[in-house]
């Protein structure tokens, strides 16, 4: 049976979320904040480097960028230890997004997108600055290893910032 007009995905619209509806829900971000949002829940869980095998280094395996997995280990104990506060990090099979996860996915696409003085400036309100130095270099490289595997987060050129916070 064909499909009609309207059943058909139009491919200028398969770039806009689709999602629940529901305020704060996860489940219409990109792929790319997708991964982002489930590798720090998932970092959470673990809280160390992750071994060979575990689920955070068969993710970054499968997403083509384990070779910048301690990075992103890192940039997560420079956030753990160097937080003015305890950040909300929800677990791996909540729904919602709270505040600190946004941001933490918002500030790699800062440091995916060159914007290193906005991204350092907003660092440096949030963490101690030694810290915030050591995850500004970490989040770029994990960030610029998930551009170049095709997982994009930096807003297009022209946008106004980003879409979470």
């Amino acid at each position: 049976m064909e499909s009609s007009v309207e059943q058909r995905v139009n491919p200028l619209q398969s770039n806009l979320r689709a999602g629940c509806g529901r305020p704060g829900c996860g489940c219409g971000l990109p792929i790319s904040e997708r991964f982002v949002l489930w590798a720090l829940r998932q970092w959470q869980q673990d809280r160390a480097l992750p071994a060979e095998g575990s689920v955070l280094h068969q993710g970054f395996k499968t997403a083509g960028v384990l070779e910048v997995l301690p990075d992103f280990a890192i940039a997560m104990d420079a956030f753990l230890f160097g937080m003015r506060r305890a950040m909300e990090i929800h677990r791996p099979d909540c729904a919602c997004v709270s505040g600190d996860e946004a941001t933490l996915v918002a500030l790699c696409g800062l440091a995916q997108g060159d914007f290193d003085g906005p991204l350092l400036a907003s660092l440096d309100i949030m963490m101690a600055p030694t810290a915030s130095r050591v995850a500004a270099v970490r989040l770029k490289a994990f960030s610029v290893a998930l551009a170049s595997a095709g997982l994009r987060l930096a807003p297009p050129a022209g946008d106004a910032g980003g879409r979470l916070n």
